[in-house]
């Protein structure tokens, strides 16, 4: 039986959530060996309901505020995912019953994560092997670090559509690389230093200002 053709594909921009990236990721449950790198996307401005057809799919409407490249990069990836689809399950993914199969694409409204909700459609994406490389738009060549990658910038990735038939079944991608496009807001609880005291305008106190190192050795005398 021959090999399947994986083809790579970009995906729309995009904003980061849960990007595992720079280190492997044992999620809860699993064993050491299922360790791997991992990124959410989160695709917003969709129109989200059920197929008027009656199956058992999800109707994603392409937001029109997409530009024609992004309307392309989602039609392409689509296209892909339903190719695998036919191949390893003779249907197209849309008609596989997600009581059985494991899709990549969810609505939002399946978590309560910030940045996460109507209008979202999500993604996880992930690779076992190999370490996704991570760059800047305006550098394509140098990877950048997790204090620039992190949840609620803007990115696209590249990304390969594959069926499993393991433990469970289904479509899945697999993460090849990101680019970061741009920067937005937080979605995790982390605040810089800046952000800490930004508002604090007390002033340095340098040890050479006359009295500094006189009025710590007094109050080191008070506990004597």
């Amino acid at each position: 039986m021959a090999k399947a053709t994986r083809k790579r594909l970009i995906t729309p921009r995009f904003r980061v959530s849960f990007p595992d990236v720079f280190e492997k990721r044992v999620f809860q449950g699993q064993s050491e060996e299922s360790a791997r790198f991992s990124c959410a996307a989160l695709f917003e401005g969709f129109a989200v309901g059920p197929l008027k057809t009656g199956g058992t799919g999800t109707l994603i409407k392409v937001p029109e505020s997409w530009s024609k490249q992004e309307k392309d990069y989602w039609a392409a990836l689509i296209a892909e995912c339903n190719r695998v689809s036919m191949d390893a399950f003779k249907k197209p993914m849309g008609e596989l019953d997600r009581s059985v199969y494991k899709l990549p694409f969810h609505r939002g409204e399946e978590k309560e994560y910030t940045g996460y909700g109507p209008g979202i459609v999500y993604v996880t994406m992930s690779a076992k092997k190999v370490k996704p490389q991570v760059v800047h738009a305006r550098d394509l060549n140098t990877g950048i670090g997790a204090d620039e990658f992190y949840a609620g910038c803007y990115a696209r990735a590249t990304v390969t559509p594959f069926a499993f038939n393991n433990i469970g079944k289904g479509i899945a991608l697999g993460l090849n690389s990101l680019k970061k496009l741009s920067e937005g807001e937080r979605l995790d609880s982390v605040r810089s230093a800046a952000d800490d005291f930004g508002a604090d305008t007390e002033e340095f106190a340098d040890e050479s200002d006359a009295g500094g190192t006189e009025a710590v050795e007094d109050t080191a005398a008070d506990f004597e």
